[in-house]
């Protein structure tokens, strides 16, 4: 995993958005800044590197490494029905056979999908899903299998 990665996994698993995290770091992060960061275009300077550690409950080298090491439960926040979301679509898929990677991309445009939904006129909340579903699961599954 690399270091944008990284920072992309934990954010995700505690279920906060890219402005969500920008806030929580402060020094005037924005989230223009976690997602530079997420795409590996630049990386936390050393004091934003040691609030991440702390806001996810992990060591400065978990986010520079190639895992995180998990929190004890006790350590984890509860997390958000969004956070729930993510991780039961990541977790169902894998258990179809999606690899790892294919899981975690289509989990995150589900999830993203849902966060951000805008149903058409004359459309169901279900239909728009569905209709996300078809447009990027294929494209997903095309590239990381």
């Amino acid at each position: 995993m690399t270091y944008g990665e990284t920072i992309r996994f934990l954010r995700l698993r505690a279920g906060m958005s890219q402005g969500d995290l920008a806030r929580k770091v402060g020094n005037g992060i924005t989230n223009q800044s976690v997602s530079g960061w997420e795409r590996d275009k630049s990386k936390p300077s050393t004091e934003n590197l040691f609030e991440l550690a702390r806001i996810f409950g992990v060591s400065v080298d978990d986010i520079r490494g190639s895992e995180p090491s998990a929190p004890s439960p006790a350590e984890l926040p509860p997390a958000p029905a969004s956070g729930l979301l993510f991780a039961a679509l990541e977790e169902a898929l894998l258990m179809c056979g999606v690899n790892r990677e294919a899981a975690a991309e289509i989990a995150e445009v589900v999830w993203l999908a849902v966060e951000n939904l805008k149903v058409p006129h004359g459309a169901s909340p279900e239909d728009a899903i569905r209709r996300i579903m078809r447009w990027e699961v294929p494209d997903i599954l095309k590239r990381r299998l």
